[in-house]
């Protein structure tokens, strides 16, 4: 007996029947929106749509956004010998069923996408009155780096914050997140990069594109990059970031600690 497509064998009822099924929820998710393809494709919607940094100026200003950029460290497999990192919020693939957007717990990275965005873009806040608003930042002061949820203006304020006990993330230790809670972790202050000009430099306006070290006021590290420590995301190839110090032996910080405020798109692209 020869057999054909249109030969109805073994449980062909119930295989009709979960096909069935399945097209229905299929056309269920996409009409809510739930499909991983549209998830996606919010997500990098939300977290890459372009932020306007502050006008054109010379130093870094409270209430205005703000980059912090590794300007020296070079981007991991590029031909072009691309440098600058940003310090960015990362939603990982886990994440996208549940998380279009920022949200609390969201961990750091710093990305070779410095175009100012959603996800590496900050507001620069005094730690004295947060109401401060165009006055300029000088170093040794203690300052918050906010991250707004555009996406939801009802969503609560989000603060780059060091946990001294980590948390948990891919191929290393990520103790750098975004975080509801605004305690005394979320306070950073700078000093100059040269030792020479760290007395005198103390209270002097920081200038917009400045190679610096930015510390966690309650851990007493700097802020670190972990060149040895690369992953692959949704947003491509990017690299841990932690605090830790690195001094040479004559008290300078290396190349690991060196990082800029960037508040200003001309300084950007003299960069």
């Amino acid at each position: 007996m020869n057999y054909n497509n249109s030969v109805l064998v073994g449980n062909w009822s119930e295989e009709r029947l979960k096909n069935e099924y399945e097209f229905k929820l299929f056309l269920r998710k996409r009409d809510r929106r739930e499909l991983l393809l549209q998830r996606s494709r919010t997500l990098f919607s939300n977290l890459l749509k372009e932020r306007p940094l502050a006008i054109s100026g010379t130093f870094v200003l409270y209430g205005f956004n703000v980059q912090v950029v590794a300007s020296d460290m070079p981007v991991k497999n590029n031909a072009r010998g691309k440098t600058g990192l940003a310090l960015s919020s990362l939603v990982n693939e886990r994440q996208v069923d549940y998380m279009q957007n920022i949200n609390d717990g969201c961990l750091m990275t710093l990305s070779p996408i410095t175009t100012p965005c959603c996800r590496n873009t900050f507001v620069v806040l005094s730690t004295k009155d947060q109401s401060i608003y165009g006055e300029k930042v000088n170093y040794g002061d203690e300052f918050i780096l906010k991250a707004e949820n555009y996406g939801d203006p009802q969503a609560s304020p989000l603060y780059v914050r060091y946990s001294v006990e980590g948390v948990p993330g891919p191929a290393d230790r990520m103790p750098i997140s975004l975080s509801t809670t605004k305690d005394s972790s979320c306070r950073w202050t700078t000093m100059p990069l040269l030792p020479r000009d760290r007395l005198e430099g103390l209270g002097s306006p920081i200038k917009t594109g400045a190679r610096l070290v930015i510390k966690n006021c309650v851990a007493e590290k700097s802020l670190c990059i972990m060149n040895q420590n690369w992953m692959q995301t949704f947003f491509g190839p990017e690299c841990g970031v932690t605090c830790r110090n690195y001094v040479d032996i004559h008290g300078r910080h290396t190349a690991e600690n060196i990082f800029t405020l960037v508040s200003d798109v001309e300084t950007k692209t003299k960069d």
